[in-house]
């Protein structure tokens, strides 16, 4: 019986995960047949289940929302909020009694009687009788699959644990085989026994995946539920539901998640009346959406509400003694977007049960560097706000450095590191101030923690002759780590460690390397936090102003010299660079008209490269940026960073070189920025681009002409634009009635039509068209 129990117990809650956003779902769409019947098929089962049992509350509850549901199946009731309201409420109740039956507790007080009451027809019987297609074919979700067990989670994660010691075992016996060569008569079983285990560490892998869909399914619910307290409107949509993420990722995001959304939903979405008043739809849109890049997924929460007041939490910031005044003129827009990650600070007016304490993005951040990811927040004031997550693809495997410091060995997540040096460099310099210590990495002051203090070792680092392990948390902090030496890189089967030592914070776990060496996989995040340096806002701000003098004090400018994928000398400005990249020659695309990679969830112009030679593994590239736009230049390797010197011969016409410079007695050539972005980037778009109306029934305006419309800069509009636009095209076919917008062109089949003035113009006179449009957007901008 006690197995029969929990085999209930896990297939309600398991079936209760997802029927409260079908709900939500068909509450949108009551004629979706399908998720009426899952919704059913769910009391259905619930109510069979506790008769068997013998839970009558639980009999009682499904009993009468199964009932209620029969009746909307028959066509005798309509779907209402009001019916979903209660349905939802007795799936609470259901949820509560079965928490307390696995716990062994009392079940919830109360009587149920109310909630049964909730869900008498009531005032929803006046709204009519829904209808549906009988004959709807829609498959339902619930549908018949493949054969499963369900197993206990416990189990699974012995059996990953089994095979990750098998993983280790087997590195460390390759080491012997590698020594006694392959005529060894082990060899052969080897390779064969290495092919086998790889596969049972894939398939094992892939037993701790689950699809992103279980972290979305409670969503609609909450966000149909705080919108309802907040009195708004708002419509979620979610994306990358077959995204595959780890169980135990999943776990750990789920309330940084949650919290992001209700920030969104409170602080950003606005009431229906100010989003009207501010010309948007009164319904506002959460967009949730998940994909992966690589062995990272990318998680991003956009919404179209109010966005980030930057100078509003700047204020706050000055008020509560985080910033001075003087400090708070120096932040950049950025920075001052980041300040929501500050404890104690928050754009709501008053505190209610849902935010307004300042005490939820600082945990947010820190729960996502936990877990070695990252997390960026973009911002427009009036359009919306979006926070990116980057997230690991799983837990049980790290991707990490191995360093030494003070005779030891220890292992750190790759994902946070953003640059290596070494303390020699020309371009670093080392300072202290008291006890603290800071290194200047081309320009950039930041703190340097030295490895062997900050875990009690030793401490005999000298910063000039170790190596710098620049690393950049979650919420932008950048410092370094001063250790001994960087060894090599791996990918380390991570296990936890004693509670006792994983308390001091300065530990994530402790692995085994391929020669069987322990090491232990160091927190930086930790680190950070021992040393004061996560969140110091009046250090970035000192870090920036510091940088500005420095550059206003400095008379050569420092560059990169590197070797072209053409075996050339080449130099860049260093203020182009905004990061190194190394991705998989399968990312490039040289079939175009120029070439293009994919870089993350970005594509970007290529240049630095011969579009009839594409080249084959891991290649290179420089992700260079204006400020406006980004491009990518493929190279080779890097040779060192220089300061150019005041001669510069220049080319003797335009193109990717501006000219050849002497750096250390060889010549080398300066690549064109202005050139490369004039050429390469793609045009910038205007915030707020002009609008022009089409006809919305007019199959030839949507397929053909609105494409020549939007790269002549104007945002196309159909009927259901409220506003008048500033441009309004029509054809013979397709005529626009009075108020359509500003200035009309109406667009002839017959080019004998087409007059002088550009009134009416021939549908095909493509430069006509586009020298119209120009001249009225040109007006509008004068």
């Amino acid at each position: 019986m006690d197995d029969l129990l929990a085999e209930f117990l896990a297939e309600t809650r398991e079936m209760m995960e997802a029927v409260g956003g079908e709900l939500v779902a068909w509450e949108a769409d009551p004629s979706d047949r399908a998720r009426l019947d899952a919704i059913f098929r769910f009391f259905h089962t619930v109510k069979g289940n506790c008769g068997f049992f013998d839970f009558p509350r639980l009999e009682a509850l499904s009993h009468a929302a199964e009932d209620a549901l029969a009746e909307v199946r028959a066509g005798q009731r309509r779907a209402s909020p009001r019916l979903v309201t209660a349905v939802l409420a007795i799936v609470d109740r259901i949820g509560a009694m079965v928490a307390a039956i696995e716990d062994g507790g009392e079940m919830p007080a109360g009587s149920d009687d109310p909630l049964i009451g909730a869900l008498s027809a009531g005032d929803d019987d006046d709204d009519g009788v829904l209808s549906h297609d009988p004959g709807d074919t829609r498959s339902a979700r619930a549908g018949a699959g493949q054969r499963t067990i369900r197993l206990p989670v416990s189990l699974l994660d012995d059996v990953m644990a089994s095979v990750s010691d098998l993983v280790l075992a087997r590195n460390h016996l390759a080491l012997r085989v590698r020594e006694a060569g392959s005529d060894s008569p082990v060899y052969a079983p080897f390779e064969r026994l290495n092919g086998i285990l790889n596969e049972v560490r894939q398939a094992v892998t892939r037993l701790r995946m689950q699809r992103i869909d279980h972290l979305y399914a409670a969503l609609p619910r909450l966000v149909r539920d705080l919108a309802a307290e907040l009195g708004k409107q708002v419509m979620i949509d979610l994306e990358g539901g077959e995204v595959e993420l780890d169980r135990e990722m999943i776990e750990m995001i789920r309330d940084s998640l949650a919290h992001i959304i209700r920030n969104a939903i409170d602080h950003g979405i606005e009431t229906p009346s100010a989003r009207l008043a501010s010309g948007k739809r009164e319904i506002g849109t959460l967009v949730i959406s998940a994909r992966q890049s690589g062995n990272r997924i990318l998680l991003a929460v956009s919404d179209d509400g109010r966005g980030i007041d930057g100078d509003r939490l700047v204020a706050k910031a000055v008020a509560a003694g985080v910033l001075t005044a003087s400090e708070a003129e120096a932040m950049a827009a950025a920075d001052r977007q980041a300040l929501i990650f500050e404890p104690g600070l928050s754009t709501a007016d008053q505190v209610t049960s849902v935010s307004g304490r300042g005490v939820g993005m600082d945990a947010v951040r820190a729960n996502i560097e936990r877990v070695g990811g990252t997390i960026e927040v973009t911002s427009t004031p009036g359009a919306g706000t979006r926070i990116l997550l980057s997230l690991p693809l799983t837990l049980s495997i790290v991707p990490s450095l191995t360093v030494s410091a003070g005779g030891h060995l220890f292992a750190l997540p790759q994902s946070y590191v953003e640059e290596i040096v070494h303390g020699r460099a020309g371009h670093i310099e080392v300072a202290r101030a008291g006890d603290a210590m800071l290194v200047t990495v081309r320009d950039r002051r930041i703190a340097c923690v030295p490895l062997a203090g900050a875990l009690g070792l030793e401490d005999a680092c000298d910063p000039q002759a170790a190596t710098l392990v620049l690393i950049r948390l979650a919420g932008g902090d950048l410092f370094a780590i001063a250790c001994d030496r960087v060894l090599d890189h791996h990918e380390l089967v991570i296990k936890p460690l004693a509670p006792a030592v994983m308390a001091s914070g300065l530990y994530a776990g402790s692995t085994l390397l391929d020669d069987g060496k322990p090491v232990l996989m160091l927190d930086v995040a930790g680190i950070a936090r021992q040393a004061g340096l996560v969140g110091d806002v009046r250090g970035r701000v000192r870090t920036a102003a510091a940088r500005d003098a420095v550059e206003s004090d400095r008379a050569g400018v420092p560059a990169m010299l590197f070797i072209g994928l053409d075996g050339r000398r080449r130099a860049v400005r260093l203020s182009l660079i905004r990061r190194f990249e190394r991705v998989p020659s399968g990312s490039i695309d040289l079939g175009g008209e120029r070439p293009q990679i994919v870089i993350g969830d970005r594509i970007l112009s290529l240049t630095g490269i011969d579009s009839g030679n594409h080249p084959d593994g891991q290649v290179s590239v420089l992700r260079l940026g204006d400020g406006e736009s980004e491009i990518a230049y493929a190279f080779d390797r890097i040779l060192d960073t220089v300061e150019l010197p005041d001669e510069i011969v220049p080319s003797g016409r335009p193109g990717p070189v501006e000219g050849t410079v002497l750096i250390g007695g060889e010549a080398a050539e300066l690549l064109d920025a202005h050139w490369l972005f004039a050429t390469h980037a793609a045009p910038v778009r205007e915030a707020h681009r002009p609008t022009c109306r089409i006809p919305a029934g007019d199959p030839w305006a949507q397929a053909i002409l609105a494409p020549l419309v939007e790269s002549a800069g104007y945002a196309v509009v159909g009927d259901g634009f409220a506003g008048q636009a500033d441009v309004a095209i029509a054809t013979d076919d397709a005529p626009l009635g009075d108020g359509a917008g500003g200035t009309l062109i109406t667009l002839s089949a017959d080019p004998d039509n087409a007059t002088p003035d550009g009134a009416r113009l021939y549908r095909y006179d493509r430069a006509a068209l586009l020298a119209r449009l120009a001249a009225l957007r040109a007006g509008r901008a004068a």
